[in-house]
């Protein structure tokens, strides 16, 4: 998965990128380590000697603060998720820096729209290019009443066949709201306003300190989370972030474990157990038997693979089980 940082110039952007990935790095690529509770407590059960946790890669898309120009969406082809960062402690009217933003989206995905739709008319294309100007022209319709495509209910299938298209709305939109610092009394009345508009177009929006968060990178990670509980900030940009892309892209957590390594791997809801073998090697895969499996809780209430099996809790599976948020997966394969 890959999650580009976008905003407008001075928004905390690329402070926000520095204080996701936990260090002052000099590129505009990086990966961001999904903090889980859960595959520390099944490492150290299983003493384990390697602990592995999910990554997304992140990207800081620079000086790109619209998106009306074709060079830009080369960089955006591949983004699954996008965090849009506003100042809410420099900026006048940060509400208008947001709606800007949103508006070049969806001018951009008019324009490449507009663009398909004259060249299937133009070439008098039948069978899938029917069904894709349907679609298409359903796309074109939500988006001329201010409709972000990632809202306007478009099925799997309508999805698949508009694929080959960059859309950026197409793509979920969190939205970082900097406060820069801790006393943020003077600007509440702006934050809010952001607050209340991203609730209007149903976007999840998160606070953050930008200017006290880049500063206690110096600091170590216990250092650090002492200092913010004395300065009274609850917010935890990277547990707030987490969380939301999980929401946003219907994600779920399963492990592996043993005495090498615990693995902690992230999956789509509502996929099955075969397609989570292919995530942890493409041969289990392909010679998927059977799976025994066990959900973190229950394992954790039995004490060990062992009495979690005497109990009933530890079942094995087939390839048709659909994986829930949580499951210790041990796979059986031949190949």
């Amino acid at each position: 998965m890959k999650i580009g940082i976008i905003g407008h110039p001075q928004s905390g952007k690329t402070t926000m990128f520095k204080v996701l990935l936990q260090q002052d790095i000099s590129g505009n690529i990086g990966m961001f380590r999904i903090e889980d509770f859960r595959i520390e407590k099944i490492s150290k059960i299983f003493s384990s000697k390697k602990t592995t946790y999910p990554e997304f890669t992140f990207v800081d898309l620079g000086v790109i603060s619209g998106f009306d120009k074709k060079r830009d969406l080369d960089n955006c082809q591949d983004i699954d998720l996008f965090i849009c960062a506003v100042d809410a402690f420099f900026k006048e009217d940060p509400k208008s820096d947001l709606e800007s933003s949103i508006t070049d989206y969806i001018l951009s995905d008019l324009e490449v729209i507009q663009t398909r739709i004259a060249r299937i008319q133009k070439e008098h294309k039948k069978g899938d290019a029917e069904q894709e100007l349907k679609v298409l022209e359903k796309c074109q319709r939500g988006l001329s009443d201010g409709k972000l495509l990632w809202k306007a209910g478009l099925g799997p299938n309508e999805e698949k066949l508009i694929s080959g298209l960059v859309l950026l709305s197409l793509k979920p939109l969190i939205v970082a709201i900097n406060a820069s610092d801790q006393d943020v009394e003077a600007k509440e009345a702006k934050i809010k306003t952001l607050e209340e508009y991203c609730r209007s177009r149903d976007i999840c929006c998160i606070r953050f300190f930008g200017k006290i968060e880049s500063e206690l990178l110096e600091l170590e990670l216990e250092e650090r989370k002492k200092f913010l509980k004395e300065m009274n900030i609850e917010s935890n940009l990277r547990e707030d972030i987490s969380k939301l892309i999980f929401k946003e892209l219907d994600l779920i957590t399963f492990f592996t474990t043993g005495a090498k390594e615990t693995r902690g791997c992230y999956l789509k809801s509502g996929l099955s157990v075969i397609e989570a073998a292919g995530k942890i090697h493409s041969d289990m895969k392909r010679g998927f038997i059977r799976a025994e499996v066990v959900n973190f809780e229950d394992f954790i209430k039995s004490g060990s693979i062992h009495k979690a099996r005497e109990e009933g809790v530890l079942k094995v599976e087939g390839k048709s089980y659909v994986v829930r948020d949580g499951d210790i997966i041990n796979v059986r394969f031949n190949v």
